[in-house]
């Protein structure tokens, strides 16, 4: 793979050196197109002619390199999103209806109650950080023009985020809906 990497950017820098730009094109947007282009492919020549002699020289380096942009690759594509919170707070809600009361667990009802209210008020955010995702709640509506609303004195502070904090996304699983309603079913 490597040869063939080596050899594609020869061919084009010795195309690029075979076929002439017209008289009135030169010193035009499209010469200096041309030239970027051309420029561009040999950076990326070198930065993977670089690569390789690196690889060769430390192989360990290469493999820890490449262990672990696999594994945020792998991470980013198992990031929950909003649709499976609620996907899995609806279906977790019909579970625990189907519980008697006697037997229900208070801590996991009076989880998705309030989970439930947040979403009726329509406080629930969703933020997404490539590999960790967040559900946290506002103190108002985003359709709410209140003056408490647009008053930078009357925001929360950055450092009451973490408490604002409903569930934590993280290797395709919502944690703390998971860890509250694992026993639903368990009245303690």
């Amino acid at each position: 793979m490597f040869k063939l990497l080596s050899k594609t950017p020869n061919i084009v820098v010795n195309l690029q050196s075979k076929v002439k730009l017209p008289d009135k094109v030169k010193g035009t947007i499209l010469e200096k197109w041309a030239n970027y282009w051309k420029n561009l492919v040999i950076d990326y020549r070198q930065m993977f002619q670089d690569l390789r002699t690196d690889m060769q020289e430390d192989p360990r380096k290469a493999l820890k390199w490449t262990m672990g942009i696999v594994t945020v690759f792998t991470l980013a594509q198992n990031n929950p999103n909003e649709l499976d919170f609620k996907d899995h707070m609806k279906r977790i809600t019909n579970e625990v209806i189907l519980v008697s009361e006697e037997c229900r667990n208070p801590v996991s009802l009076q989880h998705l109650q309030y989970l439930q209210q947040c979403y009726n008020e329509g406080v629930v955010h969703y933020m997404s950080l490539g590999i960790v995702s967040f559900m946290y709640t506002s103190s108002l509506n985003d359709s709410c023009d209140l003056y408490k609303a647009h008053c930078s004195y009357l925001k929360p502070s950055y450092l009451s985020i973490f408490s604002r904090i409903v569930d934590v996304g993280f290797l395709g699983q919502w944690w703390n809906i998971y860890i509250k309603t694992t026993n639903y079913d368990v009245n303690v």
